[in-house]
């Protein structure tokens, strides 16, 4: 009995350190501000710009194929691309894979259908996210037709919840 109460304090210790280290939703951008433009390369070496979404509401996902919780959403987000993409809002995809092939592989694998750009460098190295300062992959921003950041989201759940409200 004793050694279950100890090893269940030691659980909860270790998961809240975890957790508050991890996902910390004070380093998002915060709603109403400007998203921070970017030009990041799509798989066939054409620039892929904020500027190009204008007009429309947008969804950022910062992910990478290495990435597990990217792997645990990439799921519903392919429901919520279904659901929103293309009519009502796009979708694009900023991967922080260092090696195309991987990249591209799970991009098919996923059925991600949306654009997807890379820097093909390593996350903290890259120029989108020296704009973005993302500490934990993913990370969904829902981007309104104005380029003004509606909200940050760490799961695809908390994405749709945004999306329901917002994205008529």
């Amino acid at each position: 009995m004793k050694t279950l109460k100890i090893m269940a304090i030691a659980a909860a210790i270790i998961t809240s350190a975890f957790v508050a280290n991890a996902q910390d939703a004070s380093t998002l951008i915060k709603a109403g501000e400007k998203a921070p433009a970017f030009s990041v390369p799509s798989p066939q070496g054409k620039m892929i710009s904020l500027k190009d979404f204008k007009g429309k509401y947008l969804v950022i996902d910062f992910w990478a194929s290495w990435c597990g919780d990217c792997r645990r959403e990439a799921p519903e987000l392919v429901e919520l691309y279904k659901q929103y993409g293309g009519k009502k809002c796009e979708f694009l995809g900023i991967s922080f894979d260092t090696e195309k092939e991987a990249w591209l592989s799970y991009v098919e694998k996923a059925g991600m259908k949306w654009p997807q750009a890379s820097e093909l460098t390593k996350w903290k190295e890259t120029k989108v996210n020296d704009a973005y300062k993302l500490d934990w992959i993913p990370t969904f921003y829902l981007v309104d037709p104005k380029g003004k950041v509606v909200g940050g989201y760490f799961t695809a759940a908390d994405l749709a919840k945004a999306m329901k409200a917002n994205v008529k």
